[in-house]
């Protein structure tokens, strides 16, 4: 058992929030302290640390509070379009639910309005979703924005499963298009795309990783009509990833996906066919991202 584990054993949850809160406030100092980035650096770290070229189809995880910039945030999101061309498409995730769980936002019976509700998954996802250009998916916890030429075919059939990263998602959309995942302020701790293993496995993945509750959720589409999305809200006393950064260097490959220091500032970028295709290799050998204490009984 780890550290951390330990400590969200025997701390109370008062304790446990202070120290996070004491973590995160030595690392934005230590980020403040590093030389700002200028766009012609972030640009070369887009195209030479994380890869992407003209025509890339890119899910960007951000943490604005893990950069040092010389420039307004808002920049980020032109510098990835200049990297990845008018052909290249970029998502972002802009789920609904502030400060808790997706489930208790679908049990408080929140009505997601596609078109006006806010995405609480950072300062820059907010400000993509805004954009004129910007299409979302109809899905009231996983909601997905993409700016680009593939924006309506990716995010279009994301109501249509109760189960939010499968087939139907656009995160397992990125598999068939050959997509990259980066992150930019960001650890692999953010990285959401794995959740398309556990939906390809479902019953049979070890891990009971959804609520059983099943939710007929209110939304409101681009139309301005009302309607019923089914879904299932993840259960996060089980859905717990200790390690990611260790787990991805430990057995997947580099080029699948890897996180990075670069500058002093975190980022990471993923390959989507070959990390899908090496974890789902590594869940049919029993090695997946979970615990055993969570495993179903």
């Amino acid at each position: 058992m780890d550290l951390q584990r330990i400590a969200r054993t025997v701390l109370p949850d008062r304790a446990l929030t202070s120290l996070r809160r004491a973590k995160w406030a030595r690392e934005c100092r230590r980020i403040a302290s590093l030389p700002p980035l200028t766009e012609e650096d972030f640009r070369g770290i887009l195209a030479d640390d994380l890869n992407l070229k003209r025509g890339d189809l890119v899910y960007v995880h951000s943490g604005m509070d893990g950069l040092s910039l010389e420039f307004p945030f808002y920049r980020i999101l032109f510098l990835i379009r200049e990297v990845i061309g008018s052909s290249g498409t970029i998502l972002f995730p802009t789920y609904p639910n502030h400060r808790i769980s997706s489930y208790e936002y679908l049990r408080q019976g929140h009505v997601f309005d596609v078109r006006r509700t806010p995405s609480y998954t950072g300062i820059l996802t907010e400000f993509a979703r805004r954009q004129r250009s910007a299409v979302r998916s109809l899905h009231p916890t996983k909601s997905v924005c993409a700016i680009g030429p593939a924006a309506a075919d990716i995010t279009a059939t994301h109501h249509l499963s109760p189960y939010p990263y499968d087939t139907s998602s656009p995160y397992y959309k990125l598999i068939e298009g050959r997509g990259k995942i980066v992150g930019l302020g960001a650890t692999t701790n953010y990285i959401s795309f794995g959740y398309c293993v556990d939906d390809a496995w479902k019953g049979r993945f070890p891990v009971r990783v959804y609520h059983d509750e099943i939710f007929d959720a209110p939304c409101i589409n681009y139309e301005g009509e009302r309607v019923m999305v089914r879904t299932y809200a993840h259960d996060m006393s089980r859905v717990i990833h200790p390690d990611m950064p260790a787990f991805f260097q430990k057995y997947v490959s580099a080029g699948a996906c890897r996180d990075l220091m670069v500058r002093g500032m975190r980022f990471f970028r993923a390959d989507a066919p070959k990390l899908f295709a090496e974890m789902m290799s590594l869940a049919e050998r029993d090695i997946i991202a979970y615990p055993r204490s969570v495993y179903r009984k």
